[in-house]
């Protein structure tokens, strides 16, 4: 009988208000019992009770629970002298711990009477956690690898929890085996899942994200935060099969909440979205995929630091006028994928890849192009999108200490190991939310890594779940995957299956793929125009609006703004006389033709060196020597060139070995 059990009669010793503080410890909001005995009683059965246990477990320091594990390996009972030995502290020192242990009445002392030393005073466990209190550790990982059939093959029906067996339906006298089958189907599951409460399959969903397992404390804080119960919620999800809560001894009592394995496989693919508060908008539903966009506005950064310039703060950081200024001028891809970030502007992306490719750097106050642009604006789209993509992919294994103006700081660049993996995962699911990603690689690369620590798990998760927004940001970017809006389902777009499937790219514009206006606005239709004809648009035109179809505007600025950016005039009218089922009109074939003929450029070149001589037999030379060096800029006339400003020592050298005067002015 418990009324002749130790802990029956240790506690029966206690007055009722000293019973209360018992309670209080152990977080039992409400005292079981309406006498002293019956209260005896309830408390006893709560202190076997495994969810509470673990709350007070789990308060221990590594020392309490060296001493406690150790009396509980050796069958309940241990010595002070050898409690002592054991933890290699003072007997003074270690009465202390041992008395936090015996105030939440885990422990209790049998005084030796025989000698004067307290030394061989023994310090019981009480026999009802004797084997209640588990000692194992967690080798492998083991216990974020829970199964639910692995772990229930051998139970019977009366063992698991009523309210499973209530929402599976189980009959009376049904086998385990029939049970666990009925209870472990796709379809149940997701009923079972679809049954719960909004703030419950919240909590799922922060368990799931967290790569299947949370620390006890992080998932109770988030509770309470979120005005729940933790107390009311792990249980219940506990009784459903949906979570387990276990710890283990790794210096201290770990308690984790883990997601079954039969769980974590369903929730790969019926993941739980998360719910949308109230009052909240929802994003109207659409598929957002951005094509050669971004790669555009790399071509279209350029052309407008070479036109307009680009001034620093004194800050050293893009004046917020700039800011704004391009990126009207830049076309908008999506990058909402992760509305919880702050704006992010395009020209914050848009330098750190430029400097990378060597053509943008400081000079004063000001950002500036430090070589010639043209042979990049008029290499093929499909190049540029390979040698930027290229370029970022290797970014993280370069030592380079930038300004700030030239770091990507809102979404650092990617890790390539990061974004190869959730391209994998992708593609192997053709369409994947991305809960499902964060879980994955969360799971291969944090839980589940030889060096995995709990104690750091929430600041290691945090810098993972930045790579992994880098990465899913990135391919979005550059318009690898196309995004469901609102749920944030991620596929492979068709440029995505062309860089990463090598698959052919459609080129060919149907015939009546775009209408063009007399007021030369150009309606285009998307699935009739090919991904390469909406980018020629895109160069050559004012993209006005999008809703299902385009709607472009050309004019003489952006049509002469795409021959800047490289793009031959020529391909455009060919294009256009292609796509479009009414032949072109003659005055607009006109105008195209005025528009793209000697076009008005003036060119300002700064950090060049006029090199003049008084005889054009010198100047030829001098030539002679130089000009198949890349020293000379231009010739401008038969006596004088403009030459590199870095290369004037090595021009004046070779003049020299040609017994040349130098009049060097600065």
């Amino acid at each position: 009988m418990s009324q002749e059990t130790v802990l029956y009669q240790e506690l029966e010793k206690l007055d009722l208000n000293e019973i209360k503080k018992i309670a209080s410890l152990w977080n039992i909001q409400k005292i079981p019992g309406k006498d002293k005995k019956s209260t005896i009683l309830g408390l006893m059965e709560i202190f076997q009770n495994e969810f509470y246990l673990k709350g007070v477990l789990e308060k221990f320091t590594p020392l309490q629970v060296n001493i406690l594990t150790s009396i509980l390996k050796n069958k309940g009972v241990m010595t002070l002298g050898e409690i002592s030995r054991k933890v290699n502290i003072p007997p003074i020192n270690v009465e202390m711990e041992l008395n936090v242990l015996r105030k939440y009445y885990l422990l209790y002392q049998r005084k030796n009477r025989e000698r004067l030393t307290n030394n061989l005073d023994k310090y019981h466990t009480y026999d009802e956690y004797l084997k209640l209190i588990k000692v194992e550790t967690n080798p492998k990982g083991e216990k974020f690898k829970f199964s639910i059939e692995k772990a229930l093959h051998k139970s019977t029906l009366a063992e698991l929890p009523e309210e499973w067996k209530e929402a599976v339906g189980a009959k009376k006298g049904e086998h385990i085996e029939t049970f666990l089958k009925n209870a472990l189907e796709q379809e149940f599951l997701q009923k079972l899942i679809e049954g719960l409460s909004d703030f419950d399959k919240d909590i799922l969903h922060q368990i799931y994200i967290h790569g299947g397992v949370i620390e006890a404390d992080t998932i109770r804080n988030y509770i309470t935060v979120n005005r729940g119960k933790f107390e009311q919620t792990i249980p219940h999800l506990t009784s459903l099969y949906l979570v387990r809560d276990l710890y283990y001894v790794e210096d201290k009592f770990i308690r984790v909440i883990v997601i079954p394995k039969e769980i974590l496989d369903h929730l790969q693919f019926a993941p739980i979205l998360p719910p949308v508060k109230k009052g909240t908008r929802v994003r109207q539903e659409k598929i957002s995929a951005n094509g050669l966009d971004f790669f555009l506005n790399v071509k279209k950064l350029i052309s407008y630091i070479s036109r307009k310039g680009l001034n620093l703060a004194k800050s050293g950081k893009i004046k917020q006028a700039d800011h704004k200024r391009t990126e009207t001028e830049l076309l908008s891809p999506d990058i909402e994928i992760f509305p919880e970030k702050s704006q992010v502007y395009q020209i914050e992306l848009i330098l750190p890849i430029l400097k990378l490719l060597g053509y943008v750097d400081i000079k004063g106050e000001n950002v500036i192009l430090i070589q010639e642009t043209d042979e990049f604006l008029k290499k093929d789209i499909f190049e540029i999108m390979k040698l930027v993509i290229h370029e970022v992919n290797e970014a993280r294994t370069r030592r380079l200490n930038p300004p700030e103006v030239f770091t990507a700081t809102e979404v650092p660049f990617y890790e390539k190991g990061i974004l190869d993996k959730t391209v994998k995962l992708i593609m192997a699911h053709g369409k994947i939310n991305t809960s499902v990603i964060f879980s994955h690689i969360i799971r291969d690369h944090l839980v589940f890594s030889p060096t995995f620590q709990i104690k750091t798990y929430e600041e290691d998760l945090a810098d993972l779940r930045k790579e992994i927004i880098s990465a899913i940001f990135y391919l979005q970017l550059f318009g690898l995957i196309e995004v469901e809006y609102p749920q944030r389902n991620l596929s492979l777009s068709e440029l995505g299956a062309h860089y990463f499937n090598h698959e052919a790219l459609v080129t060919a514009t149907e015939k009546g793929g775009i209408t063009i206006n007399p007021d030369f606005s150009i309606i285009a239709f998307p699935d009739r125009v090919s991904l390469h004809g909406i980018h020629l648009l895109k160069a050559f035109c004012e993209l006005k609006d999008y809703d299902r179809v385009y709607t472009f505007l050309l004019t003489k600025d952006s049509f002469q703004l795409g021959i800047l950016l490289g793009y031959d005039k020529e391909t455009f009218v060919h294009f256009l006389r292609e796509s479009s089922k009414a032949d072109l009109a003659q005055n607009l074939l006109f105008l195209l033709d005025d528009w793209g003929n000697n076009l008005p450029i003036v060119t300002i070149t700064e950090d060049s060196v006029l090199l003049r001589t008084k005889d054009s037999q010198v100047m030829e030379l001098l030539l002679g020597q130089i000009k198949g060096k890349k020293f000379v800029l231009e010739e401008v006339s038969p006596t004088g060139i403009i030459i590199e400003k870095s290369k004037v020592m090595e021009v004046i050298a070779i003049a020299e070995k040609l017994n040349m005067i130098i009049r060097l002015n600065r």
